[in-house]
Order: structure tokens, then sequence, then C-alpha cells
């Protein structure tokens, strides 16, 4: 399972130096720290692969901050959508 603090990592790792420059958490909007769609996109797919899950696209396409994503993230591993 992946939590927010993973979340935030990866983040940081997207936006470099300028990590440094917010509070990361679960209500960290991906929009606030400046991440483009297809470095959201590139986030959310990287999760799907290391849980061995996947999102119902149209799910995904409305996460707004760290804390939907993890949420998305939970109920697709139990939900039981294998990859």
């Amino acid at each position: 399972m992946i939590i927010s603090e993973e979340v935030c990592a990866r983040i940081a790792k997207k936006i470099g130096s300028k990590a440094d420059s917010y509070t990361l958490n679960a209500d960290t909007s991906f929009d606030a720290v400046g991440l483009s769609s297809l470095q959201i996109a590139d986030i959310v797919y990287s999760i799907e692969d290391d849980l061995g899950i996947e999102f119902d696209e149209s799910k995904a396409a409305s996460v707004k901050t760290v804390a939907d994503l993890v949420r998305l993230a939970e109920e697709s591993a139990q939900s039981g959508e294998a990859a």
C-alpha cells in the first residue's frame, strides 16, 4: 500500500529543487506545486506499476491532492482491480 509520504517523495522528485519551497503533505494540491498533467500522470502510472493495480481512468483524472491519490490507490487495491 502507498502512503502520503511516499506520494510526497515522488512529487518532490518531480519538482526537484523547488520542493523546498513547499510543505508537502496529504493536503497538498498537485496544481499548487506546479505539477503538469504529464508529471501527475507519470506519478499515477508509477504507483500503479509499483502496487500492481490499475486505476479507473475517470477517477484517476479527478485526483487533485495527495490524499485523493492515496485514497484511489486504497480503493483500487481493495476492489481487486489487479493489472
